[in-house]
């Protein structure tokens, strides 16, 4: 009879050491299953960012006037703001870049429309182009003051801006032909006869105007942007040294118009502040 009860005790010790292992065993794996689903679900609420590669190359295409060729600059830089445009780009982004300068002195909005209707290799370069750049307007306004002299009123200019946005309009639409979705960039004219055309009532207000005028025109197209540097030589710093030498130290000592070297690395700052801003629309694939 004694015996038989220890064999009864021994074997409820033993479904009771079974069940709590059994227990135990159920327990500590539903834990690390549900540890694993909180790292997999973990996992996903933290998706990785989506890199977007670099294009392998940057193509620009610099459009316009005697700004663009690069007149005024020393010999040992050459090429204007185009030439340092190209060297921002390929140091600041680390990528190849090349750069077809289709500027021309002299010429005017509609000088530049019928070299962009009729240039063969602007047709080629034009479609490839990852940035444009435009300078125009400064030769329009020269044309004016050689008609007007010294007697050209605000009004006259104001009359000629009107007529020169619908240029830059029908200049925009031909680049646009050619390419969709290169950003363009802009450059406005400057006001270089701060000395000059001081009996000019209202020349002041009367670029400021003008720039008004052609960025508005910029703003009715897609990725276009304005670049403004009609205060860019004409600082109170800047009139006062000009007023005691007669000589702005920006610009080309030959002509008085367009800028040094100094001037064109202003001028190339200005435009790649705009270039920098909008990365996302030329710089990936």
């Amino acid at each position: 009879m004694k015996k038989k009860r220890i064999w009864i005790i021994l074997i409820i010790v033993i479904i009771v050491a079974v069940g709590a292992g059994y227990y135990f065993f159920n327990n500590n794996s539903n834990n690390e299953q549900t540890s694993q689903v909180a790292k997999t679900d973990s996992k996903k609420a933290k998706p990785k960012k989506k890199v977007i590669p670099k294009k392998k190359q940057i193509n620009i295409v610099a459009i316009g006037d005697s700004l663009t060729q690069g007149v005024g600059d020393s010999r040992k830089n050459g090429g204007g703001y185009v030439t340092r445009l190209r060297t921002k780009v390929q140091s600041k982004y680390n990528v190849k870049t090349q750069a077809a300068n289709y500027g021309v002195s002299g010429d005017t909005s509609n000088q530049i429309m019928a070299r962009i209707k009729s240039d063969k290799k602007m047709h080629q370069d034009l479609p490839k182009a990852d940035i444009i750049t435009v300078t125009v307007g400064g030769n329009d306004f020269m044309h004016l003051l050689q008609r007007k002299g010294l007697d050209l009123t605000a009004g006259e200019i104001a009359d000629e801006q009107v007529q020169f946005d619908k240029r830059l309009k029908k200049l925009l639409t031909d680049i646009r032909n050619y390419n969709e979705n290169a950003p363009i960039y802009l450059v406005g004219i400057y006001n270089p006869f701060s000395i000059y055309l001081s009996n000019v009532k209202n020349a002041k207000i009367a670029f400021i105007n003008w720039n008004k005028g052609s960025e508005k025109v910029a703003a009715g197209f897609k990725k276009t942007y304005f670049v403004d540097i009609n205060n860019l030589y004409q600082t109170k710093q800047i009139n006062k040294k000009v007023q005691k030498s007669g000589v702005n130290p920006y610009l080309y000592k030959k002509d008085h118009f367009h800028p040094n070297g100094v001037g064109y690395d202003m001028m190339t700052q200005k435009i790649f502040v705009k270039v920098n801003d909008t990365t996302k629309e030329w710089l990936f694939k």
